[in-house]
């Protein structure tokens, strides 16, 4: 007769075990986010300054970052790259006046795409100069919005476009800017004719927002609020949303290509940890396939957008994007978007490390007018993100009667 012997572990016992290891998890991680040391983000009472103050900062920086909408389709980006040209050039002259080089300051302005980003770094040793800074400010501003910007126009325009064209030779490259064209439509009149009155609109001291670094940001950040003029958010550069279509090029080349893409909300929507989680778990799913899928990803200032380009042998004109893009719905799955989720975590917590890389983060948290305490908190409310309105999201891109469709037939 056989002996019975009872189980090791009973069914309680098991379950204590899964909840001891489960809680261990979220104090680890929430151990690895403590550890870090996050800098301290202030704001001005009721202007748009952020700051964060730092005695033993080597140099003072004051960053001017100038609204200027969406550079989404082929003319706004080489608009804002003008604009960006002809500001540098207007630095190069505002600055050699006496009120400028007594601080000994650096001057640079960096075009982005939703933004021109003037910065002034002084050093350490004039940073307790706050009123005489603040002064400069004030002016370079004010020099700024009236600068003459017509010298050589037309020829940085033809440079510039020239650039773009040549760019345009690669395929992939081709249907992006032919989709973002369809999300913003360019109006009839050309863009030198309107240049002018898009440089006074965009450079002007309403659509500023201020970051300061360094010793004596606050007293700074106090000088440079109170000499704000009442803030614009730039309503007037929004428009209604495109109507998703689908479009033929003309024949290119020895291989057919395909994109996929919608319109987003934007980098101030409340749900952007839900985009951002749901946009990497789909390229985890992307690289998962046998064709070749490039996933283009842009989140600005109140619009955005999400792009899908595939090609390979599998790719012809005739591909149905419905039947290649469905399977991936039935491959998501709550262990994919979880793990999706630790990776972005542990990326975060492995930058941020760094007190130089929290800086950086600075410009997009006033700029996009995030909470003060945005990286402080990032981990933990990236953990509470819903699984079940990511893959809503995913769907979502995935379901192509929301699509622009474009194709690029072979030859």
């Amino acid at each position: 007769m056989s002996e019975s012997h009872k189980p090791l572990f009973n069914r309680t016992y098991l379950k204590a075990i899964i909840w001891i290891v489960a809680i261990a998890i979220i104090l680890l991680t929430t151990s690895q986010n403590s550890s870090i040391d996050f800098i301290s983000i202030k704001k001005h009472d009721s202007a748009p300054v952020y700051y964060v103050d730092s005695a033993d900062a080597p140099y003072l920086q004051i960053n001017l970052l100038y609204r200027t909408g969406p550079a989404i389709s082929e003319q706004q980006q080489l608009l804002q790259q003008l604009l960006g040209l002809r500001i540098n050039d207007a630095l190069a002259q505002i600055t050699q006046r006496p009120d400028f080089t007594e601080l000994k300051a650096r001057f640079k302005a960096e075009t982005e795409a939703d933004r021109i980003n003037v910065r002034v770094v002084i050093a350490n040793d004039y940073s307790e100069q706050t009123q005489q800074i603040s002064t400069m400010i004030k002016a370079l501003q004010q020099d700024l919005s009236e600068a003459l910007i017509y010298n050589s126009l037309e020829k940085s325009w033809n440079r510039l476009e020239a650039k773009q064209y040549l760019n345009q030779k690669d395929p992939e490259n081709l249907l992006l800017s032919t989709f973002l064209n369809q999300l913003n439509p360019d109006p009839s009149v050309h863009p030198l004719q309107r240049f002018d009155d898009l440089y006074r609109a965009r450079i002007n001291p309403t659509t500023l927002t201020i970051t300061v670094q360094g010793p004596e940001s606050r007293a700074l950040a106090q000088l440079l609020g109170q000499a704000l003029p009442n803030y614009s958010s730039n309503d007037d550069f929004s428009r209604p949303p495109g109507t998703p279509n689908q479009l033929s090029l003309a024949p290119q080349g020895n291989s057919t290509y395909m994109l996929a893409g919608l319109e987003l909300p934007g980098r101030q929507q409340a749900n952007f940890l839900n985009e951002l989680l749901a946009v990497r778990t789909l390229q985890q799913l992307l690289q998962s396939q046998e064709a070749k899928f490039r996933l283009i990803w842009k989140s600005l200032d109140k619009q955005g957008y999400i792009a899908m380009i595939l090609h390979g042998p599998q790719i012809t004109a005739n591909t149905d994007l419905y039947n290649l893009l469905q399977p991936l719905k039935a491959q998501l799955s709550d262990q994919l978007i979880d793990k999706t989720r630790a990776q972005l975590q542990d990326k975060f917590n492995n930058q941020m490390a760094q007190t130089q890389a929290q800086l950086g983060q600075l410009e997009n948290i006033a700029f996009y007018q995030l909470p003060v305490d945005y990286l402080d908190q990032f981990s933990e409310r990236l953990e509470r993100v819903d699984n079940q309105q990511v893959k809503q999201l995913i769907n979502r891109y995935l379901d192509s009667s929301q699509q622009y469709q474009l194709i690029l037939p072979a030859y």
